[in-house]
């Protein structure tokens, strides 16, 4: 329990006598606090300083909001409130004890089962009253009224709204599953007579000569190696999964990892259930060939402990790169972002984003009108002000100074307010940081009324149609904010591939310019029926981009279908220049010559053509034009063609639905286009002008890389590049980076360049 003690330090108030004490109290607006408020002493409402910062926080006697010495000021000149109570924390570091922990069970930190996140260290508080705007003038608590002592006792015992709201959800900040018992309770095991002995193992699968990361097979006391595991950036366990290929020789399923049985468990994987198990016949299955629990001694992490590592943790004190050592690095825009459980997608995006003007100057620069813009205490359920006390406090350089123990930042509101509403994300689980972005550009294009970051990135993708029966075309447009790249398998399993003989495995390289041929090449559709001649002749699809943006988002679709519906990880390079040039990909819509297509008959042939990998199908369908039966309908009632079709436009829910709205809405539909009746029977062909556009020359300045099988596990660092110098963003820890592995990314960001050397990529 934290040490609580009235502040020591010298102050103005020191030479007031009771009676100027009592005098200043009685011009206090306080009230004790009720079940109903939530009281902020947890961080600055404003940014992320803590009672652990240089100045502390003061808490208002009144709102119960807090703020730190700078933010606090600003509160007392717009509410005119003066009574605060300060509070002030020093770490206090306790003594190493040698104490094991209970059993570790579960994937999880400070929960029954799980790995203890008990500090190393206790908190001792100093609390007074502060009078404003007098910064120096700080009361004891002892020399307070009995009724005012009281209100500062309630909000020094209150839970504070962060733990307040976790208890509320009933949330863990990082919790795994539990182990469930095994099947194979009664595991058959051969009578074979071997007997393991208690060191010098190693792999028995013929030259391999592996001495880590062994599993016996508990049927037939088989010792083979494990798969390959990622440990940390650019380091991985060693491993040929020889214990996996003999499970698939002789369904033998149970194995139990060699150097992590201690008297009380095992790391024990069960290969039929895919998935680490609990054995609570262990002892038995391990006596049979010769290993006594009781007399053994752990000697390496269980696979609990690599993923919690992994996942959680991530511990490094100094990055690598190739067996570089990194060199940490401090100040604004250099602000880590400590991991909050599983949380470093968010920072991976976080960090990207600081590299865009726009967002940058609308949350950032301009942090200051979300704060004002907005109640208080609102501003803790508000998603502008989060974004901004995130963006402010990345860029000030107060949380990213050397020596000091109060560095990174902890956006745990932040992450609850821009994931509201979505089940996936709101969940403390490993994300897709791809979806994520998505998902964030949603929240800013919903809530910012009036200056749009994200146009930054937005453009128009151009889907041209060609009918082979006719030669006619048909244009569409869909609007993006990241350009998903299709990377081609069969390139890539054309390279050599890894051996067992190999200590490091040989990726196979793909390169950029394939890529853009696996997007943009032509498609060709087989059961495309003309809506001319009504035959069934197919059609030639093909994408390009409309417009290009002033900072471009590529994402590399590495994570693919399996056979059996799992997702897997493509094991490949893919070379992405420093500087690309997409000009040989720029749509330009019809031409001259061409002639269009009119309207589909049906909506099922209007979506015979496949949405660009990466966008969602409902998107496509909404981008393609309207229906030219369902504006016959609609002018059959009485309505023009060009209001027909600027409902259903409009609802885009169907002709129900149009048809409701016109009767109610007509009044409102603005003037027509001169000449819109004329091609109201074909698609439109023009761009629309709400994305920005400019020259297709594009120059790297960050990447995010992931590392693990998934997208929803392993984890996520984001490399970018600032003043010509790359960084090394990993969570809480910002290095330079030496060697920045542009062939392992996986979201990419580029910048508009105007050098006119650069050439274009094939397609």
């Amino acid at each position: 329990m934290a040490e609580i003690c009235e502040t020591s330090s010298s102050s103005s108030a020191d030479r007031w006598s009771e009676m100027d004490v009592a005098s200043k109290i009685c011009s206090l607006t306080y009230r004790p606090p009720t079940l109903g408020d939530k009281i902020f002493k947890d961080e600055c409402m404003y940014c992320f300083k803590t009672p652990l910062h240089p100045g502390g926080l003061y808490v208002c006697l009144e709102g119960f909001s807090g703020f730190c010495t700078d933010h606090a000021m600003g509160y007392y000149k717009r509410t005119a409130r003066k009574g605060f109570l300060w509070c002030k924390q020093v770490k206090k570091m306790l003594p190493e004890t040698e104490e094991p922990q209970d059993k570790v069970t579960k994937l999880a930190i400070g929960v029954e089962g799980g790995f203890n996140s008990g500090p190393k260290y206790e908190i001792e508080s100093e609390y007074a009253v502060v009078l404003f705007p007098d910064f120096d003038a700080k009361v004891p608590l002892s020399r307070l009224t009995p009724k005012l002592t009281e209100v500062c006792h309630k909000i020094i015992e209150n839970e504070g709204v962060q733990r307040q709201e976790i208890i509320e959800e009933g949330i863990n900040v990082w919790e795994g599953e539990a182990r469930v018992n095994t099947k194979h309770l009664n595991l058959e095991q051969m009578d074979n007579g071997k007997r393991i002995p208690p060191w010098g193992w190693k792999c028995e699968e013929e030259g391999c000569e592996l001495k880590e990361n062994l599993w016996l097979n508990l049927t037939d006391g088989a010792v083979m190696c494990g798969r390959s595991q990622y440990i940390q950036e650019g380091v991985m366990s060693k491993g040929r999964n020889h214990a996996r290929l003999h499970f698939d020789l002789t369904g033998y399923p149970l194995v139990v990892k060699l150097g992590t049985i201690t008297k009380d468990d095992a790391d024990v994987f069960s290969y039929d259930e895919d998935e680490s198990v609990r054995d609570p016949n262990l002892k038995k299955h391990l006596i049979h060939f010769g290993i006594d629990m009781d007399k053994t001694e752990k000697t390496e992490k269980s696979t609990l402990e690599m993923e919690l590592d992994l996942n959680q943790k991530w511990e490094w004190e100094m990055c690598q790169e190739d067996g570089a050592n990194l060199e940490l690095v401090y100040g604004p825009g250099l602000t880590g972002i400590i991991n909050i459980g599983s949380s470093c997608y968010i920072s991976a995006t976080l960090q990207m984003l600081l590299q865009i003007p726009d967002f940058v100057q609308a949350y950032g620069i301009e942090c200051e009108k979300h704060f004002l813009n907005v109640a208080i205490l609102d501003s803790h359920y508000d998603f502008n002000c989060q974004t901004a006390k995130v963006f402010s406090s990345l860029l000030s350089g107060e949380f990213s100074q050397k020596d000091s123990d109060c560095n990174g930042i902890k956006p745990v509101q932040f992450r609850k307010i821009a994931s509201r509403g979505n089940a996936e994300f709101s969940s403390t689980r490993q994300q897709d940081v791809d979806e994520y972005i998505r998902l964030l550009f949603d929240r800013i294009d919903e809530f910012m009324k009036k200056s749009k970051p994200v146009d930054a990135v937005r453009f128009k993708l151009e889907q041209r149609l060609e009918d082979k029966a006719t030669n006619r075309v048909r244009y569409s447009y869909t609007e993006e904010v990241v350009l998903s790249l299709n990377v081609p398998e069969k390139s890539a399993s054309e390279q050599p591939v890894k051996t067992l003989e190999t200590e490091a495995p040989i990726r196979p390289t793909v390169s950029f310019a394939e890529c853009l041929s696996a997007t943009f090449g032509k498609q060709h559709i087989d059961d495309f029926r003309s809506p001319i001649t009504d035959e069934v002749k197919g059609a030639i699809e093909q994408y390009s981009i409309a417009t290009f943006p002033d900072y471009l988002i590529i994402q590399l679709k590495k994570f693919t279908l399996a056979e059996d519906y799992s997702v897997k990880k493509l094991d490949v390079n893919v070379e992405m220049p420093d500087e690309i040039n997409l000009g040989a990909v720029r749509g330009y819509g019809k031409q001259p010559e061409e002639m269009l297509l009119p309207h589909a008959s049906s909506k099922s042939e209007l979506t015979l053509g496949r949405p660009l990998p990466g966008i969602d199908p409902d998107v496509f369908e909404k981008a393609s034009d309207v229906d030219g039966i369902a504006i016959e309908q609609l002018t059959n009632l009485g309505f023009s063609v060009y209001q027909a079709r600027y409902a259903l436009q409009k609802v885009n829910t169907g002709i129900n639905d149009a048809a409701d709205w016109l009767f109610s809405n007509v009044d409102t539909i603005p003037p027509e286009k001169k000449d819109e009746e004329i091609k109201d029977y074909f698609f439109s062909v023009e761009v629309p002008k709400e994305c920005r556009d400019g020259k297709e020359h594009y120059r790297l300045i960050g990447f995010i890389s992931h590392m693990g099988s998934s997208p929803l596990s392993g984890h996520y660092v984001a490399h970018m590049k600032k003043d010509s110098k790359w960084y090394l963003f990993n969570d809480e820890k910002v290095a330079l980076s030496q060697n920045p592995p542009t062939l392992l990314g996986y979201v990419y960001l580029y910048e508009r360049c105007c050098d006119p050397e650069v050439t274009p990529c094939d397609d």
